[in-house]
């Protein structure tokens, strides 16, 4: 179940929902990781977020190594404070998501910039907080998949 839903994750994170608007989308990945380190932490860890990152990095074609190690620390932070985040609010939980998503985001564009001087990356606000509201649907529709 764990790795079928992360295939799904990764098909939607090929397809533009909006083609208009294609930099804007959910991180279904990442949202999705951090979704199973709260349900599963024993199983999913660091070497998980790491390989997750590379296909990301093959199946988007960007340069490889930058979601592998977005996604590793993430995925480290996440860990870390599991316990904490488990025992909160739903919406609390959100807030929390966002910022993750904007530390993986701007670790994203960090190396970007170091590496093929990207200059200004606005959109990176609008996925984080995309990410953050489409965290309580993803955790109301994995518990109800998860369920059945």
């Amino acid at each position: 179940m764990v790795y079928s839903s992360f295939i799904v994750a990764i098909t939607l994170q090929i397809i533009p929902f909006f083609p208009q608007i294609w930099w804007i989308q959910p991180s279904w990945i990442m949202i999705l990781l951090i979704y199973w380190i709260t349900i599963l932490p024993n199983q999913i860890n660091i070497g998980t977020g790491f390989i997750l990152g590379l296909i990301t990095d093959i199946v988007l074609g960007s340069t490889l190594g930058i979601h592998s190690l977005s996604l590793s620390i993430l995925t480290y932070l996440a860990t870390r404070n599991i316990y904490f985040f488990k025992y909160i609010s739903i919406w609390q939980q959100s807030f929390i998501v966002t910022f993750l998503s904007f530390i993986n985001q701007g670790i994203i564009f960090l190396v970007k910039f170091l590496m093929i001087k990207v200059f200004s990356a606005p959109e990176i606000f609008w996925n984080c907080l995309l990410d953050g509201g489409s965290w309580p649907f993803l955790v109301f529709l994995m518990r109800k998949i998860h369920r059945n």
